[in-house]
C-alpha cells in the first residue's frame, strides 16, 4: 500500500470504530437531545465510511475493518458505562474520551501520511473537523 491507500484505510477504520462504539450505546441513551446528536453523528460516520469505500475502489483495494478485539473492547466498555447510576452522563464522558482519542489519532495520521494525495488529506482534515465539532456538541451535555 502507498501513502494514499494507507490513509484511506485508516480513515475507514476510524469511521468503523466510531460506528461500532455508537451502535453499542445508542439504545441506552435516555435524553432525547443526546440521542438525536448521537444519531446525527452516527449517520455522518456511516456516510463518510461509504464515501471512503467508494474512493478505495478507485485505488483498487478494499479497506480493512477494525479487528475483533477492538469490537469486543468497545462492547465491554459500553456495557460497563451504561450500568452506572447516571448512564447518559457516563455515555457522554465515554463519547468525549473516544472523540478526543479520535482527534489525536487523526492528527497523527495526517502527519504520518502527509505525502498522500491532496484530495484524501483534505478528507482526513474534514473528518477531524467533524470530530472537533462533535466534541463541542457533546460538551453541552456535561
Amino acid at each position: 500500500m502507498n501513502q494514499t491507500t494507507k490513509l484511506i484505510n485508516e480513515l475507514h477504520k476510524s469511521c468503523r470504530a466510531a460506528i461500532v462504539g455508537i451502535d453499542n450505546i445508542k439504545n441506552e441513551i435516555q435524553n432525547e437531545n443526546l440521542k438525536n446528536l448521537i444519531k446525527k453523528q452516527n449517520s455522518y460516520y456511516e456516510n463518510f465510511s461509504k464515501k471512503i469505500k467508494k474512493i478505495a475502489v478507485d485505488y483498487e483495494f478494499t479497506p480493512d475493518d477494525i479487528n475483533i478485539f477492538m469490537k469486543a473492547n468497545s462492547f465491554i466498555v459500553s456495557k460497563m458505562t451504561t450500568m452506572a447510576n447516571d448512564p447518559d452522563h457516563q455515555i457522554v464522558e465515554t463519547m468525549i474520551n473516544g472523540t478526543k482519542m479520535g482527534i489525536k489519532q487523526m492528527d497523527d495520521i495526517i502527519c504520518e501520511y502527509e505525502d498522500a494525495h491532496e484530495k484524501i488529506l483534505k478528507l482526513a482534515k474534514e473528518f477531524k473537523e467533524s470530530l472537533e465539532e462533535f466534541l463541542n456538541s457533546l460538551r453541552e451535555f456535561i
